[in-house]
């Protein structure tokens, strides 16, 4: 059981490891004083007696002296840091074993103090420290786990489509995002199977967003299996993220390429994208209908792109990309997003994503990214 260093559920465990009765006294009545927050503090003089705690019970601090009767020095703090990985230690030292404590936080103890003066001030500090930053730690970790699980919710690779070029890029602004791109295959339309066409983009970022892309994203892998029409997959899939209560909008267009007619063929939830041709005239391709998860009930149009000519490009981009900002507070702009892709359009699809990426990295420069950039690419191609 973990009680995730107090998170208001639990009092605060607190083992405090040390052989001198009058010292661990001590240490009690400092963190009976100091410490704010509810808590619990658990005390024991040897090491066994330490490591038998902490397989017993939920510990979210230990308080360590690396001298006990039943053994010292680097295999006490090994032995309780085992039994406890994710357990802040802060190490008790004396004057002429500081250099051990110190290696002690190279090898994963959070601070220590030293022994044998009126540090209370110190020991408090320390304590403090050790949470918050086993805190931190411990978010940052959650959030890489959560980045990789999203990660993994992309498409590992480009679809085939027979006369097509096509290929996807997420640039997240932090560790989750919530925007979203997708390649639904098969997808059934007219009794023949087609590569649906997904890009999302939920309101904010960072992973509240993220749980509601993952949703979004999981109801139209589940409808997708029942459902043909474009319009009623929309429709379902507004219809469940207006039951939740995230409260948070999401902009979807949702299509496939229809190799008879070489056209874009789509319904829109708030986001629109261009068809780019061959001569540098962008046709945009408006939404059809209003964002999901406002309103239930909602219906969506189907529309069409024009015809798709040897060298014309389907652009569906967030607006991430038209709002990324130089210092000086310019927004990058979705004409400037599709000159780069004019400029670079002999280049494969691959190719011309990198190409802008690197275009708006120059563009933001020191800013850092406040906004998720995602793009969805297609380029026809004759064999």
């Amino acid at each position: 059981m973990d009680h995730g260093l107090n998170k208001g559920e639990y009092p605060l465990q607190v083992l405090v490891v040390e052989d001198s009765l009058p010292f661990a006294k001590w240490i009690m009545t400092q963190l009976n004083s100091g410490l704010t927050m509810p808590h619990e503090v658990h005390h024991v003089d040897t090491v066994q007696g330490g490591v038998e705690l902490l397989r017993r019970n939920a510990i979210d601090l230990v308080i360590l002296d690396m001298h006990l009767p039943d053994g010292g020095g680097m295999d006490v703090f090994q032995a309780i840091h085992r039994s406890a990985p994710e357990a802040p230690i802060v190490i008790l030292s004396s004057d002429d074993t500081e250099a051990l404590a110190m290696e002690a936080v190279r090898c994963g103890a959070q601070d220590y103090i030293i022994k044998g003066s009126d540090n209370s001030q110190q020991l408090m500090w320390s304590i403090r420290f050790a949470i918050e930053r086993k805190k931190r730690l411990r978010a940052e970790a959650e959030l890489q786990a959560a980045r990789i699980i999203q990660q993994s919710f992309l498409p590992n690779k480009s679809p085939s489509i027979d006369g097509y070029e096509v290929t996807g890029a997420m640039y997240p602004a932090i560790e989750t995002a919530g925007d979203y791109y997708d390649f639904l295959t098969p997808m059934s339309e007219s009794g023949s199977s087609v590569c649906g066409i997904a890009v999302g983009d939920v309101a904010g970022h960072g992973l509240g967003p993220a749980m509601t892309m993952s949703e979004t994203r999981g109801c139209l892998h589940s409808f997708v299996l029942l459902e043909s029409n474009l319009a009623k997959l929309l429709a379902l899939t507004n219809n469940v993220l207006c039951g939740d209560r995230s409260n948070r909008f999401v902009t979807l267009m949702l299509g496939y390429l229809d190799q008879q007619t070489n056209q874009f063929c789509y319904a829109s939830a708030g986001h629109q994208g261009w068809h780019l041709s061959v001569d540098g005239t962008a046709t945009e391709l408006p939404a059809t209908g209003m964002v999901l998860g406002v309103l239930p009930d909602e219906t969506w149009e189907i529309a069409k792109s024009p015809p798709l000519e040897n060298g014309d490009l389907l652009v569906i981009m967030t607006d991430g990309i038209a709002e990324a900002a130089t210092p000086a507070g310019g927004d990058y702009g979705d004409e400037r997003a599709l000159d780069c892709l004019r400029k670079n359009r002999d280049r494969g699809v691959d190719e011309m994503v990198q190409a802008l990426r690197n275009e708006l990295t120059e563009f933001i420069g020191a800013r850092p990214q406040l906004d998720d950039m995602t793009i969805v690419l297609a380029k026809r191609v004759e064999g």
